[in-house]
C-alpha cells in the first residue's frame, strides 16, 4: 500500500473522530436565543443563528477557509420561534453539521432543506405553546397574586417563565441532536407534539375560563315589582347561570378579535359601553 493511500485513510479516519463537546452543544443552543438580534427584514433570523453556530464549526473543521464554508450555509433566509420548540432545528442542523463534517454525504442544500422544512410547523407550535399557553396561564397566576397585593406576583411570573422556557428550549434542542432529521420527522408524523400542545391549550382554556368568571366584574342593577313580587334581574340570572353577564363580555371581546378589531378600539368601545350603560343603570359592577 502506498504512502499516498496511508496518507488518505489516515486523514479519513481523523475526520471520522470529529465530535462535538457537551459544551460546544449548550453554547450553540444559548446562543440560538440572540437569533433575534440582528433581525433584519432581508433574511429575518439568518445572521443571529449563523452566529449561534461559531462554536459548533470551530469544532468541527479547523481551518479559516472550511470554517467560513460552513457558516455561509447559514446565512439563508431562516425565522422560526426562537426559545420553546424552534430550539430542535438548531439540534438537528448540528447532528447534521457533524455528520458531514466526518464524512457523511449531506450538502448544505439539504441541511437548509430540513431547516426550512421544519421551521414553519415548529414555528406555530412553539408560538402556541409560548404566546397562547405557557403565558397566558402564568400571567393570570401572577395577576391574581399582585391584585391581591402580593409583590411575589411579578417575581413568580418572571421565574417561571424562564424556568419552563430554558426547560423546555434545552429540552427540545438536546432531542433534535440526538435523534436527528429522520427521527424528528416521525415525531411529528405521530402527531406527538400536537397532542401535548392540546392538552396544554386545555389548561390554558380552563385557567382563562376561571379569570373571566372571576375577574370580569359586570351586574345588572335593574329591579321592578310585580305586583307585590319584587323582581331582581340580577338574581334571576345568577340563578340561571351564575356569571353570565362576565361570560357574555368576554364572548364579546373574543368575536372582536376574531373579527380582527385592532385592541384600541375594542378598549375605546368597552369604555363607551360601560360608560352609557352605567348612566342610564343597565350595568355596575358588584357592590357599587
Amino acid at each position: 500500500m502506498s504512502e499516498e493511500v496511508k496518507g488518505m485513510e489516515e486523514t479519513a479516519v481523523q475526520k471520522q473522530t470529529v465530535k462535538l463537546r457537551k459544551s460546544d452543544l449548550v453554547k450553540h443552543w444559548l446562543l440560538g436565543y440572540s437569533s433575534e438580534t440582528c433581525y433584519n427584514y432581508e433574511r429575518l433570523q439568518a445572521l443571529g443563528t449563523a452566529n449561534a453556530m461559531v462554536p459548533i464549526v470551530r469544532r468541527l473543521y479547523k481551518t479559516k477557509e472550511e470554517q467560513a464554508k460552513a457558516l455561509k450555509k447559514y446565512m439563508v433566509f431562516f425565522n422560526t420561534e426562537p426559545s420553546y420548540i424552534g430550539t430542535v432545528i438548531h439540534g438537528v442542523a448540528a447532528s447534521m453539521e457533524e455528520q458531514a463534517a466526518n464524512g457523511e454525504d449531506i450538502s448544505a442544500e439539504e441541511i437548509n432543506s430540513v431547516r426550512t422544512g421544519l421551521m414553519g410547523p415548529m414555528a406555530g407550535i412553539g408560538d402556541t405553546v409560548s404566546q397562547g399557553i405557557v403565558y397566558p396561564i402564568l400571567a393570570g397566576l401572577a395577576c391574581s397574586l399582585a391584585l391581591a397585593g402580593n409583590i411575589m406576583g411579578p417575581v413568580i411570573f418572571e421565574i417561571a417563565y424562564k424556568l419552563i422556557m430554558l426547560t423546555m428550549g434545552y429540552s427540545m434542542y438536546m432531542m433534535g441532536y440526538k435523534q436527528g432529521k429522520s427521527a424528528i420527522l416521525k415525531f411529528l408524523k405521530a402527531g406527538t407534539l400536537n397532542k401535548i400542545t392540546d392538552v396544554f391549550s386545555i389548561i390554558g382554556l380552563m385557567v382563562v375560563g376561571n379569570m373571566a368568571a372571576s375577574r370580569v366584574n359586570i351586574v345588572t342593577p335593574i329591579a321592578f315589582n310585580v305586583g307585590q313580587v319584587a323582581v331582581n334581574i340580577q338574581s334571576v340570572l345568577d340563578s340561571l347561570l351564575p356569571g353570565l353577564l362576565p361570560l357574555v363580555a368576554t364572548l364579546l371581546v373574543w368575536k372582536l378579535v376574531s373579527k380582527k378589531v385592532k385592541p384600541t378600539y375594542i378598549i375605546l368601545i368597552l369604555f363607551a359601553v360601560g360608560i352609557v350603560t352605567s348612566l342610564i343603570g343597565a350595568l355596575a359592577v358588584s357592590g357599587s
